[in-house]
């Protein structure tokens, strides 16, 4: 199962699972039915939780798409007898005291507290600023912001160009992703960091 799967590295990383063999993907999205991630979650052997919310128009989505969605489907694998394993997106966010970070560090709890009960193994990976193919401008990569108004003519604000950016690329970031099928699984709980890491200026990334 892939939540979020129409997301920027939900995308990328149903397009690599499709190469698996015997692999089934089961992909959900904000277009369904909680009934239908419900279901899903019934049947599905390996857990990807990529869905979040992170530029929400109210503050209280952050509780209801990271905290809230993440315990709903710990709490509908915990029901089964097998011990599902999980893999969490979460964000380097989750050390600040922001309501985003607060929710991701809920979502995070969550898990960590899925897999001490049941001994499922699960895995979760605090991202920094990923970026690659799919990914939309104005929204989750000032890369993709960068080459989008180059490329379009549009003015482009640097409020500070020495400011550092630590990057990852979302081939990087599916690869390790991928690699946690053929992970043990027995019930241990693992943090994990994608590398490598591209440390950057954003003056530097403009030029």
């Amino acid at each position: 199962l892939v939540t979020g799967a129409k997301g920027f590295i939900g995308q990328n990383l149903v397009a690599w699972l499709a190469r698996v063999p015997d692999c089934e993907i089961c992909a959900i999205d904000r277009s369904h039915t909680p009934g239908e991630l419900e279901s899903a979650l019934a049947k599905v052997d390996f857990v990807f939780h990529l869905a979040g919310v992170n530029r929400p128009d109210d503050e209280a989505e952050f509780r209801t798409g990271n905290a809230e969605l993440t315990a709903r489907i710990c709490q509908l694998l915990q029901e089964r007898d097998q011990a599902v394993p999980v893999v969490l997106a979460s964000s380097i966010q989750a050390l600040q005291e922001n309501p985003y970070g607060i929710s991701k560090r809920e979502a995070e709890e969550t898990v960590e507290a899925y897999s001490a009960r049941s001994g499922a193994y699960a895995a979760i990976y605090r991202f920094k600023n990923v970026f690659g193919k799919w990914c939309r401008p104005n929204y989750n990569s000032v890369v993709a912001t960068f080459c989008h108004n180059v490329a379009h003519s549009l003015p482009v604000s640097v409020s500070d160009p020495e400011r550092s950016l630590q990057l990852i690329y979302i081939d990087d970031v599916v690869q390790q992703l991928l690699g946690e099928l053929e992970c043990g699984r027995e019930g241990n709980l693992l943090y994990r960091e994608v590398k490598p890491v591209h440390e950057i200026s954003l003056g530097r990334l403009l030029d």
